[in-house]
């Protein structure tokens, strides 16, 4: 049988991931279901009014930019509410396609193409197409950037896509700007000459910091200081922490805080959050354990995601892949192009574990455990096929 060209397989996949996508967006209401969906629709509605980019209650720095600025343009060009989540169905689509990439580029055609038909169907892909939300938007982005990292050679233009791909996935969230260094120490690791390397690192470098810049520099006008993410990370890091937590979200926030300017009020949640933490460090050690539990659950932990169904789903979707995921991860530890992925794994991993932990926030990492899990699944398969023979 003649194996099917690239292209062909990346539009099969592609038009796949956005069939189902599109039946899911068609049983969903003309209506918002959450509420950062009304907090991203009013900064949307205020930057076309020419407020800026400006959350509820005057916040000016407390949202990362680059989701409103996409939903800004799509409702500049008269696109409504079934439209938007069009155009997410497509960017899904598209990421789809970067994971086969991403797979085969990692460790083999089979592994990206058999991670790319799962990724069509993933009931975590799918569900966040229908919401004006940033995961579908920073899944795209974050996959684009591993992929382009594991993908650097020493081509500029590999490491303009690798800058630019990790700059605009940290304007959807900071989190992303922190991988960049850890990044930079695997390339630092890489068997290449000194020249190639410090290339790779200064292209990436000042292409992921001419993308940030525009937002940092609109943040030291409109704050005075240095904030190249958002005004969010001290709330977000009491929300975690807080005496009333239990390490996810906790609507418990003093008033004498909440009625500070807005980057005094981040420094102090980082303040007081601390303080609390000193006061009670064994709290703190039990709340990092039940994040970790949080983080990686195979059932939804939010009290409304809890009926049979939506249990269901998770365990038959992210369960069965776990137990795979984590053997493919153990077996691909000196697999350098891996090494990508298993530092940002592990980095969000630590980081929701000290701020905030809840399984939404671990979806942007499950293209990278889908891709593990099938690498781990077929090594698996072929030891067993091997051994069976030997036994025959």
């Amino acid at each position: 049988m003649e194996r099917l060209s690239d292209r062909k397989i990346l539009l099969i996949l592609f038009f796949a991931a956005l069939v189902v996508r599109l039946v899911f967006i068609l049983t969903l209401e003309n209506r918002f279901y959450f509420d950062d969906e009304f907090e991203y629709y009013r900064m949307a509605e205020n930057f076309l009014a020419g407020r800026g980019l400006i959350a509820g209650g005057g916040m000016k720095g407390f949202r990362p930019p680059l989701y409103p600025l996409l939903l800004s343009l799509l409702y500049f060009l008269r696109f409504n509410l079934s439209g938007i989540r069009i155009v997410q169905c497509i960017i899904s689509a598209v990421t789809v396609c970067f994971v086969y990439l991403a797979g085969r580029k990692i460790f083999s055609e089979k592994v990206g193409l058999w991670s790319g038909i799962i990724a069509c169907a993933y009931p975590f892909f799918v569900f966040y197409n229908g919401f004006l939300l940033t995961e579908t938007l920073f899944i795209f982005l974050t996959v684009a950037g591993v992929y382009s990292l594991a993908a650097l050679s020493e081509k500029a233009i590999s490491s303009v896509r690798a800058g630019i791909s990790i700059g605009l996935a940290g304007l959807c969230r900071p989190i992303m700007q922190m991988y960049l260094p850890i990044s930079f120490v695997h390339i630092i690791a890489e068997r290449e000459s000194y020249r190639t390397r410090i290339k790779k690192i200064f292209l990436t470098g000042i292409f992921f910091t001419l993308t940030i810049s525009p937002w940092v520099i609109r943040n030291y006008v409109v704050f005075n200081a240095f904030v190249p993410g958002t005004t969010m990370g001290g709330r977000v890091f009491w929300e975690g922490n807080n005496p009333y937590s239990d390490g996810g979200p906790c609507r418990y926030f003093p008033e004498d805080i909440e009625g500070m300017e807005e980057s005094q009020r981040d420094r102090m949640f980082f303040r007081r959050t601390i303080e609390v933490i000193r006061e009670n460090p064994a709290r703190f050690a039990r709340l990092l354990r039940n994040k970790f539990r949080r983080f990686w659950n195979v059932v939804p932990n939010a009290a409304e995601f809890t009926n049979p169904l939506y249990r269901f789903i998770s365990v038959m979707s992210f369960g069965v892949i776990l137990p795979f995921f984590v053997l493919g991860f153990l077996l691909s530890a000196r697999n350098r192009k891996a090494l990508f992925m298993h530092s940002l794994i592990i980095f969000y991993t630590v980081f929701h574990m000290i701020f905030l932990a809840s399984i939404r926030y671990r979806v942007p990492l499950e293209p990278f455990c889908i891709i593990l899990a099938v690498y781990g699944f077929f090594w698996l398969a072929e030891g067993i096929s091997g051994i069976m023979k030997r036994t025959l």
